[in-house]
């Protein structure tokens, strides 16, 4: 079946809400924002709700079952019930799930000290509550192959399209970064699920409730810092260290872990180059737009290259005692 992946109308989903779901009305739909999938507003009668369609034939989503496995998670972290529906068109079936609205508003600038503790705190239990979580559905792993290899791999199939030269030039680079990876200890504490993607974007803070931590459509099985290497590209330098320090007081870090941090972001960027691309492609998206993100991929590489010449020397300090 030809997937197509449009926006759908706010009145085919108004309409759709009120089959699917016991909600009182008059239904209001209003579109937000597409990224990694597109999301819609919904007021119904004094309640408001985040209404999540997902994207078909992601990279990191294979199945309905993966879907289901992210809801499991959420139940199991909220204690809330929440359905995963689906909705049929002409040429293809579009999964949607409803939220509650998180409570609370975005911190702008950035976070606090406090805040930045909390939130590390927030990480720290999350990891923790995690480990007895069990669901009879699956997710990905977070391995070498979906951090590093698959993620290059697609880079270069897009390079080659649009004459922008191949990866040979990072074929050391990521060698370091697979042995690094590989080296890293993996047990209960330091692999297991983790949220995947905890940017600000995916961040509200309420003073009478604290952090609410939402959009889980990144979570998987993968090493714990993981987490953390998303704060340390997302936020500065001191907001990072007040986060890791607020994290330490739920689950000291191992010595190698918290030193292999840096490096995991530099593999989180060449991933999250990989997951753009694969967006732009299941949307539809022009080919100016693919070309423009191939680029910037290509030249953040080769930055990184250039400046990662000691990195065999980096991976051998985090690992002495």
């Amino acid at each position: 079946m030809q997937q197509s992946n449009r926006i759908l109308k706010e009145e085919t989903l108004e309409a759709a809400l009120a089959s699917l779901y016991d909600l009182a009305g008059p239904i209001s739909c209003t579109f937000l924002r597409r990224s990694f999938n597109d999301h819609y507003v919904v007021n119904t009668g004094d309640e408001k709700y985040i209404l999540r369609v997902y994207l078909n034939e992601k990279s990191y989503i294979h199945n309905q079952e993966n879907i289901h496995f992210e809801l499991d998670f959420l139940t199991y972290l909220h204690s809330k019930n929440v359905k995963l529906c689906s909705i049929r068109l002409e040429n293809e079936i579009r999964y949607v799930a409803l939220f509650p609205f998180a409570k609370g508003k975005p911190i702008e600038p950035d976070l606090t000290e406090s805040q930045a503790l909390a939130f590390g705190e927030v990480i720290g239990k999350l990891h923790g509550e995690s480990n007895a979580f069990r669901s009879e559905f699956s997710r990905y792993y977070l391995n070498v192959k979906e951090l590093i290899a698959e993620p290059l791999n697609q880079i270069e199939v897009y390079a080659n399209l649009f004459g922008l030269g191949n990866l040979d030039f990072y074929r050391d680079a990521a060698g370091k970064l697979m042995e690094g990876l590989n080296r890293l200890l993996k047990d209960k504490e330091t692999f297991g699920l983790i949220h995947g993607d905890p940017n600000p974007s995916n961040l509200y803070f309420s003073k009478t409730s604290g952090f609410s931590l939402f959009d889980f459509d990144h979570c998987g099985f993968g090493y714990r810092i993981h987490d953390l290497a998303v704060v340390k590209l997302s936020y500065p330098e001191d907001v990072y260290d007040s986060v890791v320090e607020g994290y330490e007081r739920i689950r000291t870090l191992h010595k190698n872990e918290k030193e292999f941090i840096p490096l995991y972001a530099d593999i989180l960027l060449v991933k999250k180059f990989s997951d753009i691309l694969n967006m732009l492609e299941v949307t539809g998206a022009d080919e100016t737009t693919k070309k423009s993100i191939a680029s910037n991929a290509m030249k953040t590489l080769k930055d990184m290259s250039n400046h990662e010449g000691n990195m065999d020397e980096r991976i051998d300090d985090t690992w002495d005692v």
